[in-house]
């Protein structure tokens, strides 16, 4: 009789509980999770690149959906510090330049809100983590969104 042989690779905690579920993973499991998330990000960039560094609104959209799936996977990983800055990356696809006139969304974004609107939520998220889970020191990054939007009104 040949002995069957499994390995325990991902298991969840608290699934049923939102704010405190779980997902925990082997390495190689997490790696397999997050290498969509890296292509599309690495296949966004190269269409930045070919239009010269401009975002049109469906590439801004883009980058701000594979950036919260980013940090919705961290969140439930229990990697908030990565979720933070996942969530402000998106906020920065949010505003960039030419967001005036993107009062439209597509069907994807479109009962979310705009853009603008994602905004707000995705910073309030992030500020709301940093201070639950003792990251505020994330929201001070060079890098933070939050940062620069401080810097911003502070010239003014």
């Amino acid at each position: 009789m040949m002995e069957k042989k499994s390995e325990l690779v991902a298991w969840t905690k608290n699934i049923t509980d939102m704010e405190n579920a779980r997902l925990y993973v082997v390495p190689e499991v997490e790696l397999d999770l997050i290498e969509p998330l890296i292509s599309e990000v690495t296949e966004c960039r190269k269409e930045q690149e070919k239009a010269g560094g401009h975002i049109s609104l469906e590439l801004a959209h883009r980058f701000v959906r594979v950036y919260e799936q980013s940090a919705r996977l961290d969140i439930l990983m229990g990697n908030i510090d990565y979720a933070i800055r996942f969530l402000l990356l998106a906020a920065e696809y949010c505003i960039l330049e030419g967001d005036q006139g993107r009062s439209d969304c597509d069907t994807d974004l479109e009962s979310r809100g705009t853009l603008r609107e994602q905004f707000v939520e995705f910073c309030q998220e992030a500020i709301s983590l940093a201070g639950k889970y003792g990251f505020k020191h994330v929201l001070k990054e060079k890098r933070s969104t939050l940062n620069r939007l401080y810097s911003l009104e502070n010239k003014h």
